[in-house]
């Protein structure tokens, strides 16, 4: 079976308890300001729950929090070039977290809108963290969340290029 160049799904689980993915158009805030009625929720969960996991990293504005007793950890930022984020500045926190709640035993998410490219930076930080070289990790992300994920070209060259993959093991 071939992994569909977009996901086919709103989330995939990369590894056992860690998950890659992106935000349901119902979960997003102001939903029901764009026209949509209360009627096309009735039947549609719109908010990421303890049933689903444990810990959720956020990495989309427009995404709503996670339900009650779930650990949320946010930091939005833009799916383009790179120069408003240092990833070892901004990202850290967010990626010792989400490995250590892993680690643990928790089902940890990590979403964006799509679920493909910022979700895709800071999954592949994780694995980065947890022993994966950069190229692996990209390739694991791939095989298992869809072809299309982590093709923004500044995100897949920091990985490949520009990561400093004792600093991301140690911090």
């Amino acid at each position: 079976m071939s992994v569909p160049y977009y996901p086919n799904t709103l989330w995939s689980e990369i590894l056992n308890g860690l998950y890659q993915g992106g935000t349901d158009e119902y979960d997003e805030l102001g939903a029901q300001s764009r026209g949509e009625s209360l009627r096309a929720f009735a039947n549609i969960r719109t908010q990421v729950t303890k049933q689903d996991f444990d810990t959720v990293v956020t990495a989309y504005s427009q995404a709503n929090p996670a339900g009650r007793n779930v650990k949320e950890l946010r930091f939005t930022f833009h799916d383009g070039d790179m120069r408003d984020l240092d990833p070892e500045r901004d990202l850290t926190f967010l990626v010792r977290e989400a490995h250590s709640d892993w680690k643990a035993g928790k089902k940890v998410l990590i979403r964006c809108q799509a679920g493909i490219n910022r979700s895709g930076l800071i999954t592949a930080l994780v694995l980065i963290r947890d022993g994966h070289s950069p190229r692996e990790a990209i390739d694991l992300i791939r095989s298992t969340r869809c072809e299309g994920a982590i093709t923004n070209r500044h995100f897949e060259e920091y990985l490949l290029n520009e990561t400093d993959i004792e600093y991301w093991r140690n911090a």
